[in-house]
Parts: C-alpha cells; structure tokens; sequence
C-alpha cells in the first residue's frame, strides 16, 4: 500500500471514529456502554446478503497478520484495522474492517464501524468481535493495552452494540 492510500485510509478511519464512538459512555468497569449503530449500517450489511447475527473471520489488526497461524497479539485503546479472511454471503473477502478497541473492562471490546471493500468503497457496518459471547478474553497488560491469546478472531454483525 503507497503511503498516500496509508494516509487516506487513517483519514477514513479517523472520520469514521470520529461519527462512531467519540461519545460513548464508559461502564464503571471500563468497558464501553450500549450506542447504536452507524447511520445506513444495516442497509448497507443487508445489502451484502449479511444480518444479524453473521459471522466472519478476521485477522484483528492489519499490521500485525497472523499468516494463517494462531499468534498472540497485544492491542492497544484506540483504532483498529482488520481484515476478513473469506468471501461471506455477497461480502468480498480481504474486505478491511475499521473499528475501536476498549481493554479496560474485564474482557477486549472490538467494535466496528464501516468496512472498506476490496475496491477501495468504504460502507458504514456494524458488529463486534466475540469468543464465547461478547468481546474476547484477555491477559492483563498495561492501562492501555492486552494481550490476546489469537490475531484471529470471529466477528459477529448486529444491530446495537451492548
């Protein structure tokens, strides 16, 4: 990737976040509070073959691939890229997903909020990544950060993040 797409993909993320999550409400276990979803997200995830209650497999951060290998990865509170590894109903695989990670709370939240398709189209979405229900287990790190036992993980689509 040229450094000028690097640029306008942060330029993307930062604007998307920027709509998506500046203002949400932290529990008092750190964890971030119920918000609804991006303006013409199920619109746009429907229109895809996709509801609800999908889901897909992603390497959780772009700059940090897995190589089809369980790896552990450490994330940071703060923007993140990640990427599906197949097709999924009309969803092209490679498809970047763009998103928000919180470690505070007692498990990793990972919430996205558009996705950039693999023809440089950015659409609003919605879902979350999931172990055994919402958000992913972690080992403790620094305030700021987690460890991950995987750079691999499976998201699910919904229509409210909780």
């Amino acid at each position: 990737m040229t450094s000028r797409r690097r640029a306008a993909a942060w330029a993307v993320l930062g604007a998307v976040l920027g709509v998506g999550c500046p203002g949400v409400a932290l529990r008092p276990d750190g964890s971030p509070a119920d918000e609804k979803c991006p303006e013409g997200a199920r619109e746009a995830i429907e229109a895809f073959g996709l509801e609800p209650g999908s889901s897909l497999v992603v390497d959780l951060d772009i700059a940090r691939p897995s190589q089809g290998k369980p790896t552990p990865l450490i994330v940071y509170d703060g923007p993140i890229e990640s990427e599906t590894w197949l097709r999924v109903a009309g969803l092209p695989g490679r498809t970047r997903l763009l998103g928000r990670v919180w470690t505070g709370g007692p498990r990793v939240i990972i919430r996205y909020y558009s996705a950039r398709l693999p023809d440089g189209k950015v659409i609003p979405f919605c879902a979350v990544a999931g172990d055994n229900g919402p958000g992913l287990p972690k080992s403790p790190g620094r305030p700021g950060s987690a460890a991950l036992a995987d750079s691999v993980a499976f998201i699910f689509v919904t229509g409210r993040f909780h």
